[in-house]
C-alpha cells in the first residue's frame, strides 16, 4: 500500500536525521544504531506474528511497544552516559527537530481518511499533537538564540508537549478494542499493532518523548548556568 510504504519510508528518515544530527556533535553513535536495528527488527517480528494484536486484556499488549523503550530512554538520561548528548548537542537543533510531528500527524489524519483510525486520533478530533511541531520552529530561533536564551519559556514549552503527548496517547489506548475502552466509534484503533504501524509508537512517539527529555535537561543547565553547546 503506497500509504504504509510512504510511512515506512518517513520513519527511516527520521532515524537518519536523528543519527546524521548527532555525528554532527561528535556523539558516538555505533551502540546507539544497533540499539535501533534490533528494536526496529523486533517491532516487525511483534507485529508480523500477530503478538500486538490481542486486546483482549488491559492494558493491551501493544503499551509493550512503548514501555520498553520509554524504560530505557529514562535509564540513558539518568545515567551519566547523557551527559555528552545534553552538554554537546544544540539546543536549538533538538526543539527544531519537534518539527517532524506535522508529518506525523498528516499520516494519522491520511489514516483516518481511509477509515483505518478513528477521528478522536487526529487533529480533527483530540489530538492537538500537530501544534506542538508547528510551533517548534519559532521557539527554537526566538528563545534560544544566542544572547537572548529564555530557557523557562522553553522548559514549560517541553513540559507542554509531553502534556499534549500524554493526552493522545492515553486517547490512542482508550480507542483501542480493550475491556477499558472508552471510544466506541468505528474504527477501533488497531491500526498501530500492524507494520509498519507499529512504529508510530515505537519510534515516532519515542522520539517525541526523547526530545523532550533531552530539551528538559538542556533547559535546567542552562538555568543553573552550566556549559550546553549553542550552536544550531
Amino acid at each position: 500500500m503506497f500509504r504504509d510504504a510512504l510511512f515506512l519510508l518517513f520513519n527511516l528518515t527520521c532515524i537518519w536525521v536523528v543519527l546524521k544530527g548527532l555525528s554532527k556533535y561528535q556523539i558516538p553513535l555505533k551502540t546507539l544504531a544497533i540499539i535501533i536495528a534490533t528494536w526496529l527488527v523486533f517491532l516487525v517480528v511483534l507485529s508480523v506474528s500477530g503478538f500486538l494484536n490481542n486486546f483482549s486484556t488491559f492494558p493491551p499488549r501493544i503499551m509493550l511497544v512503548l514501555l520498553i523503550p520509554l524504560l530505557i530512554l529514562i535509564w540513558f538520561l539518568v545515567s551519566k552516559h547523557s551527559n555528552q548528548v545534553v552538554t554537546r548537542v544544540s539546543p536549538i537543533w533538538i526543539v527544531k527537530m519537534q518539527v517532524f510531528r506535522v508529518v506525523v500527524e498528516l499520516f494519522i489524519w491520511w489514516a483516518y481518511l481511509q477509515q483505518d483510525l478513528p477521528v478522536q486520533m487526529t487533529f480533527e478530533g483530540r489530538n492537538f499533537d500537530i501544534l506542538v511541531g508547528l510551533t517548534a520552529p519559532p521557539v527554537a530561533m526566538q528563545w534560544l538564540k544566542t544572547g537572548k536564551e529564555k530557557p523557562w519559556l522553553v522548559l514549560t514549552w517541553n513540559i507542554l508537549g509531553l502534556m499534549v503527548l500524554l493526552n493522545i496517547i492515553v486517547t490512542a489506548i482508550l480507542s483501542m478494542p480493550t475491556p477499558n475502552q472508552y471510544f466506541f466509534n468505528e474504527p477501533a484503533n488497531t491500526l498501530v499493532a500492524r507494520f509498519p504501524w507499529v512504529y508510530l509508537p515505537g519510534i515516532l512517539v519515542t522520539l517525541a518523548i526523547a526530545l523532550h527529555l533531552i530539551s528538559i535537561r538542556q533547559m535546567i543547565q542552562m538555568i543553573k548556568g552550566l556549559p550546553v553547546e549553542q550552536a544550531s
